[in-house]
């Protein structure tokens, strides 16, 4: 955030230490990544220096020591990926700072309320705010700079859209707003965001079964890449693409992650660097690595890649989907009672949050089974069964 800060104000490094208060030498360390890790004073301090919400950070109000200091990265730079705060007087207009200030927040907090609530709740709201972020980033008067955030501001709207119908399986919008996350990334000017939002797309692709086109998409999102782009860039697009490959049995799915396995292990250190404000390590290659394994039928090597992708801090939805995963390799290994429970908890997870797209992929687990008797199959049937007997 600071780097991106300093690109797009012109402000020197001394700027930052005056108006956050601390010293240049710690700026510069955070700066060249040498201190990744600020303690709880200083991520406070530059929230208060630089004008950014301290929610922003993952602060809570009540309980600021129980934090995930890398939300301090995903909540400010991530949110709109662009510096929007201008601590050098006259580098940013008072009015262009505010508006995208005011745009980006919302948008962060529909991000952190996807982890607890149904996205169905949330589909309404974000598209109301993405049809106002689109309606002043094309509105005439803007100066080219501020125009160009304003676009960043609305690909990420569009792409959080885009997830959200991913989830409750409308995969017609999904495109659609994936597509619009493409063309506003595009207007953006920033180097990165195209071959983001192309690659995401690319995903949403693959997982729909759609292997040709998901191919194609990534193919096209390597080639946006700059020279410059960060190393996990790469990787994350080669675990995609092995993943396209799977849907079609096609063995050269296991080369690639092998590949992106050796390039992942020569750069440990590598910084995220937006949009890309995940850090892509060994636990995130090994979900692609199951899911691509258990695609091609090699169950001992999608559950040694399970074991090694279990992550006990994961959202509950994606969790959850990685648990059906789980369910099927199980299945495949003669253990259908522990398959149908733990699909059955899966399920129960997706219908607290109301996500479609976990209750399809509990649904389709069941039906690789085919005819089974027992107690824990004739309760995932139940529950199945269940959702079209529903009112509405």
């Amino acid at each position: 955030m600071l780097q991106v800060l300093i690109q797009e104000t012109g402000a020197s490094q001394t700027d930052i230490a005056v108006a956050v208060g601390v010293s240049q030498p710690h700026v510069s360390r955070l700066v060249n990544g040498h201190s990744r890790e600020p303690g709880i004073r200083t991520v406070r301090a530059l929230c208060d220096g630089l004008g950014i919400p301290r929610s922003l950070a993952g602060l809570l109000d009540d309980q600021e020591d129980d934090t995930n200091r890398r939300q301090f990265l995903a909540g400010t730079a991530g949110a709109a990926g662009l510096a929007m705060i201008g601590t050098v007087e006259g580098d940013i207009p008072v009015e262009s700072q505010d508006e995208e200030r005011l745009l980006t927040v919302p948008s962060a907090t529909y991000r952190r309320l996807e982890q607890r609530l149904p996205s169905r709740s949330l589909i309404a709201p974000v598209t109301a705010h993405l049809a106002l972020v689109r309606q002043l980033a094309t509105r005439n008067g803007h100066s080219p700079a501020h125009t160009r955030r304003l676009f960043a501001v609305l690909s990420e709207t569009a792409g959080l859209a885009a997830w959200l119908y991913v989830d409750v399986e409308d995969r017609a919008n999904a495109r659609r707003h994936y597509q619009l996350a493409v063309r506003a990334a595009e207007r953006s000017g920033h180097p990165l965001l195209p071959a983001y939002m192309q690659a995401s797309m690319s995903q949403f692709a693959a997982n729909c079964g759609d292997a040709i086109e998901s191919v194609r998409l990534v193919a096209d999102a390597r080639h946006r890449l700059p020279r410059s782009a960060p190393t996990i860039a790469g990787i994350w697009m080669d675990a995609i693409e092995s993943l396209a490959l799977a849907q079609v049995k096609d063995g050269n799915a296991l080369v690639k992650l092998d590949n992106a396995e050796r390039r992942l292990s020569r750069a440990p250190t590598d910084e995220p660097v937006w949009p890309w404000i995940f850090r892509f390590d060994e636990r995130k290659l090994a979900g692609f690595r199951a899911q691509v394994a258990g695609k091609l039928g090699q169950v001992r090597v999608a559950d040694a890649a399970l074991r090694i992708a279990s992550d006990p801090h994961q959202a509950p939805k994606p969790r959850a989907v990685m648990e059906v995963l789980r369910a099927g390799i199980l299945a495949q290994t003669g253990k259908v009672d522990e398959a149908c429970k733990i699909a059955a908890d899966a399920f129960d997870i997706g219908q607290t949050y109301g996500s479609e797209r976990v209750a399809r992929a509990v649904a389709a687990f069941r039906n690789k089974l085919g005819p089974q008797s027992g107690r824990a199959a004739t309760e995932l049937d139940e529950r199945l069964y269940a959702t079209y007997r529903e009112e509405i």
